[in-house]
């Protein structure tokens, strides 16, 4: 809470009086105003090969909040047409997003990385995509399907930390994606392949105005710009019985991590079987949580409210289990203050153990933040 301030009630001297009032600096998110545009319009035939698009310039406008995605299948034909497991998602084989020095910012991973990243990452209120009225998985007769996803870059709407700068059109990001062939989209593929439209949007945040309408200064930038969210992912080999997996990704403020378990074929289809009984994560030694997984499920549900079965719309997902570190203020993933976030530092150990029912790999796909001043709500 803020610290409480004692007012002094002797009165004001003549001088004091005198003195003009504090100048009141109008927060960003009030004094600037959301702005999309379209980015990107392209559509490629699925065939049997991968097919690599990009890489897309982002345009140049304000600061940086996130890309929107509009990925619809359409013009297939066929009968019983049947998606793999990973499907519609993973239409997308590879994706990332390159800020204007080269060095990526979110990726490269998969479009079901992505769509996990979507859902339990933090950003909205609904956020299953499958629940979209615009969602429509693998369709029987036709092999077509539709989803929307976003690429963010912002981890705060309410304070726009995290959105970076994007006003150079000499030095732009850039949106790369490759497709899968259709032999990884679909377990039965439809007669008469599909071609896939992209439409890609840029939703930014719009230069403010040096004062607002009374005159009042504005703040000109997000809260603690250059403050920049990562997310990346690391496949490692996990073997059956007792494994201790040591997590690359440190060195910043941990704001989540997904596990992400499949079998040697590649399946999450057994995932939650597989995946440790009672796993144990630590920081540094220090013993974090050690629970039982389907306590771990509950708790889940408990801060997103998805109930349906898994794999379902509003249900979990099978395999997958996450720990974030962004629920402080209200209970909910991304209802945060930032105070539970992890420190690390390049020596940190951070580890998951447990015992394996069978042997595998698992995906640990890491949101870290690089603050580049005081993030913390006091």
């Amino acid at each position: 809470m803020p610290a409480t301030v004692m007012k002094d009630t002797a009165a004001p001297s003549a001088q004091t009086s005198k003195q003009a009032a504090p100048q009141i600096l109008v927060p960003f998110t009030r004094a600037s105003h959301e702005h999309i545009e379209p980015m990107a319009d392209v559509t490629q035939p699925i065939t049997a090969t991968s097919t690599a698009l990009g890489p897309y310039d982002v345009p140049a406008y304000g600061y940086l909040r996130n890309i929107v995605l509009d990925v619809q299948a359409s013009g297939g034909t066929g009968t019983g047409v049947a998606g793999t497991e990973d499907s519609p998602w993973n239409i997308i084989s590879e994706i990332a997003l390159i800020d204007v020095n080269g060095a990526p910012v979110v990726g490269p991973f998969s479009g079901y990385d992505l769509y996990l990243i979507n859902k339990y990452g933090g950003y909205s209120y609904a956020s299953d995509p499958k629940q979209s009225p615009m969602y429509s998985g693998i369709g029987a007769t036709t092999g077509n399907f539709r989803f929307l996803l976003r690429v963010p870059v912002e981890f705060s709407a309410r304070e726009g930390l995290g959105a970076l700068p994007n006003a150079n059109a000499a030095s732009t990001w850039k949106l790369r994606i490759t497709l899968n062939p259709a032999s990884q989209v679909y377990s039965t593929a439809p007669a008469t392949l599909p071609s896939v439209r992209i439409r890609m949007y840029l939703d930014a945040w719009s230069q403010p105005a040096q004062t607002d309408l009374k005159g009042n200064a504005t703040a000109q930038q997000p809260p603690a710009i250059g403050t920049t969210s990562y997310w990346s992912k690391t496949t490692m080999p996990v073997s059956a019985g007792f494994n201790t997996l040591r997590l690359p990704r440190m060195g910043s403020l941990i704001r989540g991590l997904f596990f992400v378990f499949r079998d040697s074929g590649g399946s999450r289809a057994n995932g939650d079987g597989a995946f440790p009984d009672t796993p144990a994560l630590y920081w540094d030694t220090r013993l974090l949580k050690q629970y039982q997984k389907d306590l771990w499920c509950h708790e889940l549900f408990r801060k997103t409210g998805f109930s349906a079965a898994k794999e379902s719309a509003n249900g979990l997902d099978k395999g997958v289990f996450v720990e974030d570190y962004m629920h402080d203020f209200d209970g909910k993933i991304g209802g945060e203050l930032r105070d539970q976030y992890i420190g690390t530092t390049q020596s940190t150990r951070y580890e998951l153990n447990g015992t394996f029912t069978s042997a595998g790999t698992l995906t640990v796909i890491t949101n870290d933040v690089a603050a580049a001043s005081e993030i913390f709500v006091n």
